[in-house]
């Protein structure tokens, strides 16, 4: 008997590889793994959790604790295409402690462990991720930062009808598909997401949209006094006058960016020249600045500048070694 543990993201892709698995290694140790940025869909927990008990496979739950809000706060910066360190940290590190080190994160969630044939799942384990024939340019950094584990990709390899497998089990496939997005991640908010992405987010999702569009509005505003306030030293403030300002920040933003209030506490900045940060970026003159969520409504639709429809984006989960 051999171990197999499905990378699941709760997405169709990974939902396919779960079926080939399932099908043509029944007797084996199977675990569907899904690393949890606790920023996800509703619809996705109804996904897996459905999935997990018609295909009869254990799944478990692994979490760092934090959503991307809360880690671009741990971190002082405002993740966008070009930089973006939630997948790095809430699932690539998560995954590889535990799979590489044998270290648990800070949550771990079973469902039908009944379905588990032997607790020492990991050892030797094949690894298997959704990637299919779109993507196969993920599959070789993929293999080479998961050595020494095999990785496979059935759907690479295979055809593999997707939609056929959801109605042979009976299971509806996530709501995002069937919003017009591209992938069934983060709810639709993921940082590295391109101008037609976040167009569909805010038609399909707009109270979504407003809501990510304040948390990186809030974010700028702590990521600029907090960088500021940490040069003070060079306008002749003293580090006790510099702390008693960075404990106030913290005291404005931090209980928002945990979602304990709706928004952070007025906060008075010293004096001082500010840079901003975003999310996103624009395409100006050929040349790629900051562009903000805010943009998508008051440089595009009120100044009917072009957008990129096409333009998608994703973070591309897994690409990077830890």
């Amino acid at each position: 008997m051999k171990n197999r543990i499905i990378f699941f993201s709760g997405g169709k892709g990974s939902f396919g590889a779960a079926c080939y698995v399932k099908e043509h290694y029944p007797n084996d140790n199977i675990v569907l793994y899904f690393t949890d940025t606790q920023w996800e869909d509703e619809d996705l927990y109804r996904f897996i959790n459905e999935v997990s008990d018609k295909l009869e496979l254990p799944m478990l739950t692994h979490a760092d604790g934090r959503n991307p809000v809360e880690l671009m706060h741990n971190q002082k910066v405002v993740f966008n295409s070009r930089i973006g360190q939630c997948s790095i940290i809430l699932k690539i590190k998560v995954a590889s402690d535990f799979i590489k080190k044998g270290i648990e994160p800070k949550i771990t969630k079973w469902r039908n462990k009944q379905h588990l044939k032997n607790e020492n799942f990991v050892r030797g384990a094949t690894l298997y991720f959704g990637i299919d024939w779109t993507e196969i340019h993920r599959l070789e950094p993929v293999k080479k930062n998961w050595h020494p584990h095999k990785v496979e990709a059935p759907l690479v390899d295979n055809e593999i009808n997707v939609n056929e497998l959801l109605d042979k089990y009976d299971i509806k496939q996530p709501r995002l598909y069937d919003l017009g997005f591209a992938h069934n991640n983060c709810k639709g908010r993921c940082v590295k997401a391109g101008q037609g992405h976040f167009s569909n987010l805010k038609e399909k999702l707009p109270d979504t949209f407003k809501e990510i569009k304040e948390q990186e509005f809030y974010m700028q505003q702590y990521v600029s006094h907090y960088h500021t306030i940490r040069r003070l030293e060079e306008h002749g403030f003293d580090d006790e006058v510099k702390q008693i300002y960075l404990d106030d920040l913290e005291s404005c933003y931090a209980p928002y960016f945990r979602g304990e209030i709706e928004k952070p506490k007025p906060f008075i900045p010293p004096n001082l020249q500010y840079t901003t940060y975003s999310f996103m970026k624009r395409q100006k003159d050929n040349v790629v600045e900051p562009y903000t969520i805010r943009d998508l409504e008051i440089d595009i639709e009120s100044k009917g500048h072009q957008m990129d429809m096409f333009n998608i984006g994703g973070c591309g989960c897994f690409l990077d070694a830890i």
